[in-house]
């Protein structure tokens, strides 16, 4: 790797952490305008980069999130050429795209009479703390779940998310306190 490609001063393990930071945000505007001009590069590395998050949104919504992952990124990857605007805007952009796809998976299990609840053997992995945080997500109500899992993983902001759910910043405000106020009191033992 050329040492202009290199973030100086950097371990593996500490470029993954550089890349959550929002002083990266620049290097995805970049990212997108690549990926809407076609290029595959930048559409993986922006893949590589939302896929995990956007897997434990959608377990919130199903017992196969990575089922329903693959379908968003397939949306996602062939109405691209028509995005418009920055990293922060793609971002929401395929978060709506995701949410509407939960919610048309939601309809379609009901009309066939499905269940979409979790199991508790659902979720395996090594990270038994995320484990067990997001299994304590997804037993909150799921108004709760929503917003604090696009506040918290999806890294939106407060009025991406109020327009993503379709309420004002205040209530998501509230949502997010009383879902995070509820996951504390189930965190420390008390009633579930």
């Amino acid at each position: 790797m050329e040492e202009s490609e290199e973030k100086v001063g950097s371990s593996p393990e500490q470029s993954e952490e550089i890349t959550d930071a929002p002083s990266d945000l620049p290097n995805y505007d970049q990212l997108v305008k690549e990926a809407v001009r076609g290029s595959d590069t930048a559409f993986t590395l922006l893949w590589s980069h939302f896929q995990p998050r956007m897997v434990r949104y959608l377990a919130v919504f199903t017992n196969d999130p990575e089922d329903l992952c693959s379908d968003v990124w397939i949306k996602v990857a062939t109405s691209i050429k028509g995005f418009e605007g920055d990293s922060k805007a793609f971002r929401g952009w395929i978060y709506t795209i995701a949410r509407n796809s939960a919610t048309d998976l939601a309809r379609k299990k009901k009309r066939e009479g499905l269940t979409s609840e979790l199991v508790e053997g659902d979720w395996t992995g090594e990270n038994s703390t995320m484990v067990e945080v997001m299994d304590l997500i997804k037993r909150l109500p799921q108004e709760y779940a929503e917003v604090i899992l696009l506040r918290v993983v999806a890294n939106l902001d407060v009025n991406d998310v109020a327009d993503l759910v379709g309420k004002t910043p205040g209530n998501v405000r509230v949502l997010t306190h009383r879902g995070l106020k509820q996951l504390n009191v189930m965190l420390t033992g008390g009633e579930r």
